[in-house]
């Protein structure tokens, strides 16, 4: 029952960052500033991170235990919790390479990225995991 919860616990936070996420990927098309840019790589890095910690609780519930981002994301993928692994294998890559290092062309295609195929992604796993409170 804790794991039940722990999911649904998660999964709310992971909700109220995507729309955060989305957002901030409207405020950053409108208008293309350095803060807004910042924003979005911030917003898109939390909500990935309550991604795939909420897929790891639901798979935890579903009695699939894994602990490391990549073994969720291939899990959830084989689960069919979502739909394109090799995308959120790419969404690991870049948080991992904005959250350590500043480079503005990897920050500005990982913009592109956020707003044709992160956001997408995690909104596919959102209706996943909704469909199934």
């Amino acid at each position: 029952m804790t794991q039940d919860i722990r999911w649904k616990q998660r999964f709310e936070n992971f909700n109220r960052a995507l729309c955060k996420l989305q957002s901030f990927a409207q405020q950053e098309k409108e208008t293309t500033t350095d803060i807004n840019q910042v924003a979005l790589i911030g917003a898109f890095e939390f909500t990935f991170e309550l991604g795939w910690k909420t897929l790891k609780d639901y798979l935890d519930f579903g009695g699939v235990q894994v602990s490391l981002p990549r073994e969720v994301i291939k899990q959830a993928f084989h689960h069919t919790l979502i739909e394109d692994g090799e995308t959120w294998i790419k969404m690991l890559e870049d948080r991992n390479i904005l959250s350590h290092v500043y480079d503005e062309q990897k920050a500005y295609a990982a913009i592109q990225s956020i707003h044709t195929y992160y956001i997408p992604a995690l909104v596919q796993a959102h209706g996943f995991l909704h469909s199934k409170l």
